[in-house]
């Protein structure tokens, strides 16, 4: 079971990015580069948290991050905007695959943005995704949204999908976790998690 990394000391910044499972092959003599795509494209993020007082929540996301470095992590993703209430969004049937989720349960008339992020859990494992266009519920709270990268896990119907607060989730980058002790007395503990599924 992987481990909530605590909110508090705050985020002081943040590097998120898309790994990419694919690439470019460029032929040794120099004819048209080919774009080759495969599953398994998930997103990682580097943060340095705010300067934290050793003894108290410092101390905490220390314990939290030795743990998740063999458990496993989970961590609010930052995003610049205020998603609002969304409701309960949902995934609406079974058996879906590909780079867009019928949903239900959004507020009637909610938008999610173009560049919004989300996470769906599925057997108990979150996966990031991020919205590629402007869509707004129906008055009934149904929803066609398109994301990428493409599922790599295939929801069943009403797995929940958190837009309030989406979560990355995966192993911290690295062999080590390290954190800096400073005078007075407070720590600097940056982290990387990478999504593992």
């Amino acid at each position: 079971m992987s481990v909530l990394l605590p909110s508090s000391p705050g985020f002081r910044s943040g590097k998120p990015r898309l790994v990419d499972a694919g690439g470019v092959q460029r032929p040794p003599q120099g004819s048209v580069a080919i774009r080759v795509n495969r599953m398994g494209n998930h997103f990682a993020i580097d943060v340095t948290p705010s300067t934290a007082r050793a003894s108290t929540e410092g101390r905490i996301l220390v314990a939290r991050c030795i743990r998740a470095l063999t458990e496993g992590a989970i961590y609010a993703f930052p995003q610049d905007l205020k998603p609002g209430d969304a409701g309960s969004p949902v995934v609406d049937g079974g058996g879906q695959q590909g780079q867009a989720l019928n949903l239900r349960g959004f507020r009637a008339g909610y938008q999610v943005l173009e560049g919004q992020f989300f996470s769906l859990i599925v057997g108990g494992r979150r996966y990031l995704h991020c919205a590629m266009a402007d869509v707004t519920a129906t008055g009934g709270g149904d929803m066609l949204l398109p994301f990428r990268p493409m599922l790599r896990v295939i929801p069943g119907d009403g797995a929940v999908c958190e837009f309030a607060q989406p979560m990355i989730e995966g192993f911290l980058g690295g062999t080590d976790f390290e954190w800096q002790l400073q005078a007075a007395p407070y720590l600097d503990a940056p982290f990387t998690i990478e999504e593992s599924a």
